[in-house]
C-alpha cells in the first residue's frame, strides 16, 4: 500500500514539474531590439532639446505629424512624420484676451480643438491652431467638495489626457491640504465632464509607499509620482517607487494589484534626507533605482514599463538636472503581454537614449537618441531610433 501511495505521489510530483516545465518552455518571450532606422527632425535655435511633452497626431486626412511643446516658448511645434520636415509652429499668448498662462503639456483633438492645462491653476484652456482661446474649463472642486491640484499632461512623466466620450480623466497628486489623512482622502484621478464642467473624484487612492512624515522631511518629490496609460478598456498605473502596477476599469471601483518586478532592481530605496542643493536632488533622482513610465503599444497589444537601475554618477558633473530631465544614463524596459505577464526585459546601452522622449507608431517604438553624451549628438536635431519587438 505504501509502495502504491509513494508511486502515486511520485507521479503527481513528476506531472507537476513536467507541466510547469512545459508552460515555461512554451511561454513566449520577447526583447526590444534597436534597428538602423531613424527619424530626424531639424530644430531652430529657439527650440530646446529638453522636451517634456511629445505626441504623434494624425489629422482627418490621415497625415501623420510629430508634435511637441517647446520648453522655451509658449508654442507647439509640428513636423511631418513621414517627410521629417518642419510644418508650422502653433504659438500662444500668455496674457491678454487669448492668454493661456503657463501650460504643461497638451492634447490635440483636432486643429480646431487643442487642450492646454494650466500649470498654476486648475483650469484647462481650449484653443485652436491659430492660438485663439475658445473657452476655459475650471476643475477646481469636485462634487464631493474636494479641492483639486493643477495637473500636467506630459510624456516625460507619462500622464496624457484621456478622453472617454466627453469625460476627461485627470491625474492628481497627493493633496497635503487634507493633513494627516492626505493618503486616504486624495484621489489618484478625477473625471471631468467637458460639457457640463461637473467634476467627480474616483475611488482609487494612493498606495502606502512612504509615510506622510517622510514625504515632508526626506522626499525627493518623486516618491509618489506615477505614470498612467489607458488601453481602451482599463487604466494602468505605475508608481515610481512601487514594483506593483494597478489595473482598473474607468470606474476605478475595482483595483487589481499586479507585481511587475525588474530583474535589474533588487530593492527600492529612499534617501535618508532631502539634499539642500537642487543639483544634488537631481543627482539622487539620477542614481536611485526605481520604476518609471508605463505605455501601451496598441499595435502589438503589449505594455512597456521603463525601469531605472541603480547607477553611480561621477561627482564632477556640473548639471545633474539635465541628466535627470533626459531620462538618466541607463534604463531598461519590461515587456508585458495583454495579461500583464512579464514576457521580457531589455537593458539599453548607457548614454545613448533619451528615455523620456518616445512615441509609438505602427512601425514600432521610437526612442530619442538626442542624449548629450551620445557620440552622434547634434543639438540642432531631434533624433529617434526605431526599436522593434522581437520574439525569441
Amino acid at each position: 500500500m505504501n509502495t502504491l501511495k509513494n508511486s502515486f505521489l511520485l507521479f503527481i510530483t513528476l506531472f507537476f514539474f513536467s507541466c510547469n516545465s512545459f508552460v515555461h518552455k512554451n511561454k513566449e518571450s520577447y526583447e526590444l531590439r534597436a534597428t538602423d532606422e531613424y527619424l530626424k527632425f531639424p530644430l531652430n535655435s529657439k527650440t530646446s532639446l529638453l522636451i517634456k511633452a511629445i505626441y504623434p497626431f494624425v489629422d482627418k486626412d490621415g497625415t501623420e505629424y510629430l508634435t511637441f511643446q517647446n520648453n522655451m516658448e509658449p508654442e507647439i511645434l509640428v513636423y511631418n512624420m513621414k517627410k521629417q520636415t518642419y510644418v508650422r509652429t502653433i504659438s500662444f499668448d500668455r496674457e491678454g484676451a487669448n492668454g493661456i498662462g503657463w501650460f504643461g503639456g497638451y492634447y490635440i483633438k483636432s486643429w480646431d480643438e487643442i487642450y492646454l492645462p494650466e500649470m498654476m491653476r486648475p483650469e484647462i484652456n481650449i484653443v485652436n491652431s491659430d492660438g485663439r482661446l475658445l473657452r476655459t474649463i475650471s476643475y477646481a472642486e469636485t462634487v464631493q467638495g474636494k479641492q483639486t491640484i493643477p495637473f500636467i499632461s506630459l510624456t516625460s512623466v507619462y500622464t496624457p489626457m484621456v478622453f472617454i466620450g466627453h469625460q476627461l480623466y485627470i491625474p492628481q497628486t497627493i493633496n497635503l491640504m487634507h493633513g494627516s489623512k492626505a493618503l486616504e482622502e486624495s484621489p489618484v484621478t478625477v473625471v471631468l465632464d467637458t460639457l457640463t464642467s461637473k467634476l467627480k473624484e474616483l475611488p482609487f487612492r494612493f498606495p502606502q509607499i512612504m509615510s506622510l512624515e517622510d514625504v515632508k522631511n526626506k522626499s525627493l518629490g518623486s516618491e509618489y509620482s506615477y505614470s498612467r496609460c489607458f488601453d481602451g478598456n482599463n487604466f494602468i498605473y505605475s508608481f515610481f517607487f512601487d514594483e506593483n502596477i494597478y489595473v482598473t476599469p474607468p470606474s476605478h471601483k475595482r483595483i487589481d494589484k499586479i507585481v511587475v518586478k525588474s530583474r535589474y532592481i533588487n530593492e527600492l530605496k529612499f534617501v535618508d534626507r532631502t539634499p539642500d542643493d537642487l543639483n544634488l536632488v537631481a543627482k539622487a533622482l539620477s542614481e536611485l533605482p526605481f520604476y518609471s513610465n508605463l505605455i501601451y503599444d496598441k499595435y502589438r497589444n503589449v505594455y512597456y514599463r521603463f525601469v531605472f537601475p541603480k547607477v553611480d554618477l561621477p561627482t564632477n558633473e556640473t548639471d545633474y538636472a539635465e541628466i535627470w530631465q533626459m531620462g538618466r544614463t541607463k534604463f531598461s524596459i519590461i515587456i508585458l503581454n495583454d495579461q500583464f505577464e512579464v514576457i521580457g526585459e531589455t537593458l539599453f546601452p548607457e548614454n545613448v537614449y533619451v528615455s523620456t522622449q518616445y512615441f509609438i507608431r505602427k512601425e514600432g517604438l521610437y526612442i530619442g537618441t538626442s542624449f548629450p553624451k551620445n557620440p552622434s549628438f547634434d543639438e540642432n536635431t531631434l533624433s529617434f531610433q526605431r526599436i522593434e519587438l522581437v520574439k525569441l
